[in-house]
């Protein structure tokens, strides 16, 4: 009885093990696929340049569905617009705009 246990354990730590690799590796491939949507914005090379009004970023906002950063009046206005992430393209709200602040 103790070995068909210990079997059926093992056999169920490699099984959740497989799917954690698995699961894994397709979050890495989600994020490397759909980081910016040729839809999307381009973003420019000067990480400091807001990506929809191309000035330096006023009051810097990141969209948590993407990471991406933008001013924060340029952020909420697409987003309220179009509902989603100007770069990627995803799904988003305003709700999912967080400001940034720098310490001092």
């Amino acid at each position: 009885m103790f070995f068909i246990m210990q079997t059926l354990q093992g056999a169920l730590l490699s099984c959740t093990y497989t799917v954690l690799d698995y699961a894994q590796t397709g979050l890495i491939a989600a994020v490397f696929f759909f980081k910016v949507a040729k839809e999307g914005v381009q973003l420019p090379p000067d990480r400091t340049v807001c990506p929809l009004c191309l000035q330096k970023r006023v009051n810097p906002s990141v969209i948590t569905v993407s990471g991406f950063v933008f001013c924060y009046a340029c952020v909420f206005k697409f987003v309220t617009q179009y509902k989603r992430c100007p770069a990627t393209m995803m799904p988003a709200t305003v709700d999912q705009i967080r400001r940034l602040f720098h310490d001092v």
